[in-house]
């Protein structure tokens, strides 16, 4: 047993040192490089050969503890480092499609188990009756208390068409319930809209959740159901980004073929200009109000889509400055299934601002009260949004600037 720690730390010098010998740290020598780091060695010897809980030693902990601290050493809010386990999330998050049940749950601590937040709309789970509140104690008989949040999130995942037992306790039910759930494909939409009628006119209503792989194609349907409209609101709010290329996709479903969406720099100087490659839809746009919504929480590539048409002057901007991130972030895999985000760029918008930690800020400021959020954690499956017009406030203001845009006032 112990040889096989020995080996396992071994492994680790080598994975460390082969990253070395690919360049990762071309600034240092090799010598500089052996005695600036030299110590990540030492501790591993030492532990080895002297720990007196050697056997208790979890190695892979201790490499994602190391790789961890890597990324936190540059100081830098945008440079992250994800274990194996997070790594999946992430491919799931983009993806915004997996097998599974198709709840939104919560780790409870007090009772160690899971805890159901939502059901998802049409979801396998929502037809068989679990409720936000349920609590999840076993997954096909194991306890949720001896696998943790993750492993219990993965058991609850898993092929389309097989089926997964869980045992379930609920408020004022002394008896546990008893659910079989067939697993199904369960899709994630990051576009809802809808056609809110106001004041005797039509104005689409878009709400983008997120910038994942089929966003492209969620927006481009969304504009179709509404192309009757005489206006849109396009909303950013509490937006963190996602990728690069949807982003940008759906920046040239807007923007007139040839104008510039982003410029991104890199260290050395050397840049990346992106224009629209233009489409069909450019004519929705062709003379009709556009409102974009953004909050501090709008950032990333809701700032990229925020900064065009802003500089533009094709939308129109309400809400509150955006978080201010245009770091852009290269994700690198590494060998023991993790990843690394690494900002390696900046991006510039259209009028050559760096954005940077400073945010975009609205052309008109209205002060965040409720944000738009649909049926919360239900609505995840859902690509129909929807609004509050009686709290939301920001919302009211960008329809009232749609109007005297369209030249018809507001009835008081």
């Amino acid at each position: 047993m112990k040889r096989n720690k020995v080996l396992k730390a071994l492994a680790i010098v080598a994975i460390l040192v082969g990253v070395f010998f690919m360049g990762a740290f071309t600034s240092l020598s090799y010598d500089q490089m052996l005695k600036k780091f030299g110590p990540i060695f030492e501790i591993l010897t030492y532990i080895d050969r002297n720990y007196y809980d050697i056997e208790k030693v979890d190695y892979d902990k201790i490499l994602d503890e190391a790789l961890k601290g890597t990324m936190k050493g540059l100081d830098d809010p945008f440079a992250w480092y994800f274990d194996p386990i997070q790594t999946r999330e992430n491919e799931i998050d983009t993806s915004s499609k997996y097998g599974g049940i198709g709840s939104v749950v919560q780790y409870n601590t007090e009772f160690d188990c899971l805890q159901v937040v939502a059901p998802m709309a049409g979801s396998p789970s929502e037809r068989v009756g679990l409720k936000s509140g349920d609590l999840i104690v076993t997954i096909d008989g194991t306890p949720v208390s001896s696998v943790g949040y993750y492993q219990s999130v993965n058991m609850l995942r898993g092929q389309p068409g097989t089926n997964v037992i869980l045992e379930v306790y609920r408020d004022n039910n002394p008896e546990p319930l008893y659910f079989e759930i067939t697993r199904e494909i369960i899709e994630l939409k990051s576009v809802k809209s809808e056609v809110i009628e106001f004041e005797d006119n039509l104005i689409s209503y878009i709400q983008i959740t997120g910038f994942n792989a089929p966003t492209y194609e969620e927006f481009q349907s969304a504009l179709d159901n509404t192309r009757n409209s005489e206006a849109y609101i396009i909303d950013l709010r509490n937006n963190p980004g996602g990728l690069l290329q949807s982003v940008l996709n759906i920046s040239s479903l807007i923007l007139p073929k040839g104008q510039r969406v982003i410029t991104i720099r890199y260290r050395d100087g050397q840049e990346e200009v992106y224009n629209s490659w233009g489409s069909r839809y450019n004519s929705y746009f062709k003379e009709k109000p556009v409102v974009i919504l953004i909050n501090e929480g709008s950032a990333s590539a809701s700032e990229i889509l925020t900064g065009a048409l802003k500089d533009h002057g094709i939308a129109t901007v309400i809400g509150t400055k955006t978080f201010g991130k245009a770091a852009v972030q290269t994700v690198y895999n590494l060998s023991n299934g993790g990843e690394i985000w690494l900002p390696t760029a900046h991006y510039y918008t259209p009028n050559g601002d760096n954005i940077h930690l400073r945010g975009i800020e609205p052309n008109i400021t209205v002060e965040a009260t409720v944000t738009a959020e649909g049926e919360g954690s239900r609505a995840l499956t859902l690509s129909t949004s929807s609004v509050n017009l009686e709290s939301d406030i920001q919302l009211l203001k960008a329809l009232e600037v749609v109007l005297e845009k369209l030249g018809v006032g507001v009835a008081n």
